[in-house]
């Protein structure tokens, strides 16, 4: 498997695990999806690199809504609400960030091959 991939497996990896596993894990947040392929630049088409780029900005647009999702929703939860839930629900909200933060970075490194070979 090319480091591309695992860095987007890893991406997702992130996320998966810890919505999963969190207690309470987006209540009220939909919960993102998995973290889009991104083209190989060795041998990518420029449709395929415009593809990839799209793609990353709506990922990390969704990953950017569901982390103010979860801000409100520790924000606006009940009194009685367990600081170890809300902890989690931050958690989830910075392995979304995180996942967004590696995806770009696996677009950059793909991109960067893509513009070698032009």
């Amino acid at each position: 498997m090319s480091n591309v991939l695992r860095g987007t497996a890893a991406a997702g990896a992130v996320i998966l695990f810890a919505f999963a596993f969190g207690p309470a894990a987006g209540a009220a947040c939909a919960d993102p999806p998995r973290a889009p392929a991104m083209p190989q630049g060795a041998t990518a088409s420029d449709e395929d690199m415009k593809e990839g780029h799209d793609a990353l900005q709506k990922y990390v647009n969704i990953l950017q809504t569901y982390e103010a999702c979860v801000a409100q929703q520790i924000k606006n939860a009940p009194p009685d609400t367990k600081p170890e839930v809300k902890l989690q629900w931050q958690a989830n909200a910075d392995a979304a960030i995180d996942a967004a933060h590696q995806i770009a970075d696996v677009y950059s490194i793909q991109l960067r091959a893509y513009k070698a070979r032009q």
